[in-house]
């Protein structure tokens, strides 16, 4: 199949029409509309219905639109990944963020990126929920402790610690030698529902019974309501050391819980190009200068 045709395929159905696709492309829209139909003869199969208003894809268009548009991408992606060899990356990295990591480490990463890659178009989409990268468009995604998926491979940016915090109002009920129980918790999410933690407070291993009353997605809210009288969290250490130490938050150990552990991850098909390369070690170096995932 032609590669011309195929991009100028791929470009009508993004632009919504053969005359956006023309402009877009800067591309002559007989030359466009001549590609398409060698491109239909080749496959022996009609890819638009042409209409008075436009076009509208047929069942064997969207097919061949799913199929070769993520092949076309990577194509470009290698093909401006070469011409970089010799010069500054350049194009478009569009990364989707989950909203409960830290903002302002990402955003000191990506001024710097800015500065060092100026000809790159940088794109962060704070997102909740899980993106697909493939279908949607995004070069990477951040995830903390991401499930296994064979379709993505990706790199360890940085690991936090997690710290079970409480407010000030439970500090007698905390130093007393009976075990504590009821404690009020904030769930960091919208399903998880723990009855107990087991930490490591002083040295020493310590049981605590909690009652799940709070479901709230964002650490930094947590934090705040924490801080403002009510209830216990596990949150990230970098989070809260600066709250422990300056008596705003009681540190009732280290959590025996795994760590969280920041992913920057990408398709396990797609050719990984300089800009996202650049992108990942720029990551990693300002997550390790800041030590902290909240801060």
């Amino acid at each position: 199949m032609n590669m011309d045709a195929l991009q100028d395929f791929i470009s009508v159905i993004t632009h919504g029409s053969f005359s956006a696709a023309s402009r877009a492309t800067v591309t002559p829209k007989a030359s466009i509309s001549r590609r398409i139909r060698q491109l239909e003869d080749e496959l022996q199969t009609r890819l638009f219905e042409r209409t008075n208003t436009g076009f509208a894809l047929t069942s064997e268009g969207a097919m061949l639109f799913e199929r070769v548009k993520p092949l076309v991408n990577e194509l470009s992606d290698i093909k401006t990944d070469m011409m970089e060899q010799t010069a500054s990356p350049s194009g478009k990295l569009r990364v989707s963020v989950p909203p409960v990591i830290a903002f302002d480490t990402l955003g000191k990463a990506a001024a710097r990126y800015r500065e060092l890659y100026p000809l790159v178009e940088l794109e962060l989409v704070a997102d909740s929920r899980l993106v697909d990268p493939i279908r949607e468009g995004f070069d990477a995604v951040l995830r903390v402790n991401p499930k296994v998926d064979e379709e993505m491979i990706g790199v360890k940016i940085f690991r936090e610690t997690l710290v079970f915090v409480a407010s000030l109002q439970y500090r007698e009920r905390l130093a007393a030698a009976e075990p504590v129980t009821g404690l009020p918790f904030i769930s960091i999410g919208t399903h998880w529902q723990p009855t107990q933690f087991s930490t490591v407070w002083e040295g020493e291993p310590r049981e605590f019974k909690v009652n799940t009353e709070l479901y709230i997605s964002s650490p930094f809210i947590t934090r705040s309501t924490i801080i403002s009288g009510f209830g216990s969290a596990l949150l990230p250490e970098a989070l809260v050391a600066d709250d422990i130490k300056e008596n705003r938050l009681i540190s009732l150990g280290v959590s025996e819980d795994p760590e969280l552990i920041l992913w920057c991850l990408y398709p396990s098909r797609r050719y990984v190009t300089g800009r996202l390369r650049a992108f990942i070690d720029l990551l990693a170096e300002t997550f390790a200068q800041s030590k902290s995932i909240g801060r």
